[in-house]
């Protein structure tokens, strides 16, 4: 059996499968971007307001771990809740969808196949390592590594 990468490079309709998820992907991060300065904006006056007012910092340290910790559960919630609940985010919406090769999608299986995207603002390493783990393994060539963890397939949208 051929390795992904093999069979990915001998077919051009599979190289646009693994094109769209990667569009998507930076329209998506983009999108998270825009959310998470409007939060930051928002926490951010939330925290210092009494350090102005009161001069009083009760906070400590806490601004930067808390936005860290707020921002992981935003992508991870933004990637899980969407693909679990309608097979794709903002962006893969006109692109791709992700569908269950057993049983219906979940919430479970949009948290599997979402686990290294969760890490990419925090571990770059992880998501590289996922994508590179998918291309040199043998199997599916519509999955990438957590695709066959969580036994789902990124389709075209209009199929």
């Amino acid at each position: 059996m051929q390795r992904t990468f093999e069979v990915v490079r001998a077919s051009s309709a599979l190289q646009n499968l693994w094109t769209r998820p990667a569009i998507a992907f930076v329209i998506d991060s983009l999108i998270l971007v825009v959310v998470f300065v409007a939060l930051n904006a928002v926490l951010a006056i939330v925290l210092f307001v009494p350090l102005l007012v009161f001069n009083v910092n009760a906070f400590g340290g806490l601004f930067s771990g808390f936005s860290a910790i707020f921002g992981l559960i935003i992508v991870w919630g933004y990637y899980v809740v969407l693909e679990g609940s309608a097979g794709a985010t903002i962006a893969k919406r006109f692109m791709v969808k992700v569908r269950s090769l057993a049983g219906p999608m979940s919430y479970t299986k949009a948290f599997v196949r979402s686990f290294t995207k969760a890490w990419v603002p925090v571990l770059v390493l992880l998501f590289a390592l996922d994508l590179i783990v998918g291309f040199v393994t043998q199997g599916d060539p519509r999955q990438r590594f957590p695709d066959t963890v969580a036994n789902t397939a990124v389709i075209h949208a209009r199929a």
